[in-house]
Parts: C-alpha cells; structure tokens; sequence
C-alpha cells in the first residue's frame, strides 16, 4: 500500500509495497489486513528462521474481506474516526513532550539561564524569560565550573543514580496464569518511553510472593536485557491496579529528599543512549546490571529548581499520560469492533456515523 505522493520511491528489502486498486482503496486494504484471523494468518506464515520474515507470495494469498462498497465505505468511516482520534492525541502527545524536554534542556542540559546571568544579562530579565521562581533564582548560580570533567553551574553536583533513588532492583521471574493474578509488565510494555498493559501478562503471587515489589506511581521502569531494547526507559504516571515487573526491568524509584520523581524521570530519558552503553555480555545476550546503573553519576540540581520546573512539566506529562491510556482504551474499542464489523455481526447505518 503506498501513497501516491511516495510512487517512484526506493524502498528498504524488509518492506513490502503493495499497490492497491483505486476501487478499492489503501485504507481498505489497512482495514482487512487488522481483522484478527488475517493477523493470526500473517504470524503463522511467519519465517522465523534467522529473523522474522513473511514471503510476497504469502501476501499475496492473504484473504481479504470485501463487502460492498457502501458497507466498505461505512466501516472505513467507523473504524477511521477512531483510527484519526487516536493519530490526534498522538500528535498532541508529541507536541507536550516536545515542550517538557525543551525546558528540561534548557535548564539542565544547557544551562541557559545560569549561562544568561554569567553573561551579564540582569536576574530579572532572566527570571521572567524562564518563568522561574524567587526561590530557584535565589539558589542559581551567576557562573560555570567544570566537575568531573563536565562543564556544570558552580556549585552543582553529580551524584551516582544510586544516592537518588530509594529502590533500584530489578523485577521477579513470574509464574504466569491466564487469568487473575498481578498484572506484569515485560519489556514490550515499554516503548517510546510510554507504559503500555497491552502486552502484559498476568502472576500467580501463591506460587511466588510479590511482597515489596509493587509499583507506585512516578516509578522509572528501564529495560534490562537484549539488544535493540536495552536502555528504554518508561515512567509510570497512572496504575490503574496492583503491578510488578518482570526480571527484564529494573525498577528506579526516587528519593524525594534528593530529586522529585518528574526530574529524575526526565533525566534518564535524555540518557537512554548512555544506559544502553552500561549494557555488558554477547550480542543478543546483553545485560544491565543493577551495580552499572546504580554507578551512573546524575546531576543534582538545587531542590527550589525542581519544585519549580516540576509546575513546569508536570502537568504537561500527566497530560500525556491522560491522552496515551485514552488511546489504550480507543485501541481496544477498535480491535474489538473490527471483527463485528467485518463479520457482519454488527451493523451500523451510514447516517450514524456522519
């Protein structure tokens, strides 16, 4: 399936591209290819030999649903306003995050407002150009030192991970039921440094005791094992019932004497890349280990400047986690009214969905 717009493009060997007919139409053919006995189809056929593959003749046998064109028109039309809210918040999500790591650049990365001042520029121009506090401007410093061979405000300190987290572990091996138990989050449910339950899996806490192992709210989840996924980062910002972590996830809880979970949870996503490098052990075998990451040195900023930035981006981040569980939630509602749809179990008039 390819755009118009993309025709007469080069494309990478792993991607397959299907010209559709106009009749039909792209989003269709999207549509028929989501319908779960087509999927279970595509995963059956799979060559997982070396790396997983799917052969263009197995494509090309995949069968696909066609109803009539006006009942094709009303699916597309259902499934389509779901599938355009979800793209919405998404772009939303994107544009907030885009907002909070700026400022968490500025101020941290940066150094922007401690760099303006050792300038010369005066404390108020400063202060009302950052939106910062009388108590943060009061803790900022008016020049730059180096420590540890890093160019950091005088007076500003690194400190390992492990001196500014209260827990620092990694998860449990679980004993997995079908149903009931402890919902447990693995290495899928992390991704673009959001959390996602779609891919969890569910403990039987009889056979093995999850004592002191829940997550709490603010939590920093980091993958742990594998290449390609070692150093993801997540953080937990909704728990919607009691949860744990697998034994490929380490757990970074922060000491709020220290730092505020928000900051330290924006601290190690701008350090992904770096806790990928702590990974040690053979391609496809690669390990974080819990003593690498708790030596990773973390800059410690004056408390009233996180107070501060927390007003900041806080907000901002609840919001997306807000917009990523409504999508959670608009995704299962797809997924479920697809088969309906297309199975003609379900029918639903043109004139309900205009």
């Amino acid at each position: 399936m390819v755009p118009s717009e993309l025709a007469g493009w080069n494309v990478a060997r792993a991607v397959a591209v299907i010209p559709v007919r106009e009749d039909v139409g792209s989003y269709w053919i999207k549509i028929a290819l989501e319908e779960p006995a087509v999927r279970e189809l595509i995963y059956g056929r799979l060559n997982t030999t070396v790396q997983a593959t799917l052969n263009l003749k197995d494509v090309g046998q995949l069968p696909i649903l066609m109803p009539s064109k006006d009942e094709r028109e009303t699916i597309a039309a259902v499934i389509g306003k779901l599938d355009n809210k979800i793209e919405l918040n998404r772009r939303m999500s994107q544009t907030l995050e885009a907002i909070a790591r700026a400022i968490f650049k500025s101020w941290f990365v940066d150094f922007e407002p401690v760099v303006e001042m050792a300038r010369g520029q005066a404390h108020a121009s400063v202060q009302a150009k950052y939106g910062l506090s009388v108590e943060a401007m009061a803790t900022l410093p008016v020049s730059m030192s180096t420590n540890q061979g890093a160019p950091l405000p005088r007076g500003w300190m690194l400190r390992p991970l492990s001196e500014v987290t209260r827990y620092l572990n990694r998860g449990i091996s679980p004993k997995y039921v079908d149903e009931g138990g402890t919902l447990v989050l693995n290495q899928k449910c992390i991704r673009n440094q959001q959390v996602s339950i779609k891919e969890g899996r569910r403990h039987d806490q009889a056979q093995r005791s999850i004592e002191g192992r829940l997550l709490q709210v603010g939590d920093i989840l980091v993958n742990s094992t594998g290449v390609g996924t070692l150093g993801r980062v997540a953080q937990v910002m909704t728990l919607k019932e009691p949860t744990i972590v697998d034994s490929h996830v380490t757990v970074v809880r922060a000491d709020a004497q220290k730092v505020t979970a928000n900051y330290l949870g924006m601290a190690l996503f701008a350090r992904q890349s770096d806790i990928e490098a702590l990974g040690e052990g053979s391609t496809g075998q690669t390990e974080l280990s819990r003593a690498r990451l708790a030596a990773m040195p973390v800059l410690v900023p004056p408390p009233e400047l996180l107070v501060c930035f927390d007003k900041h981006t806080a907000g901002l981040r609840q919001q997306i986690a807000q917009l990523a569980d409504e999508n959670q939630a608009l995704e299962k509602t797809r997924d479920a009214l697809l088969p309906q749809l297309l199975s003609g179990k379900l029918h639903v008039s043109q004139e309900a969905v205009e």
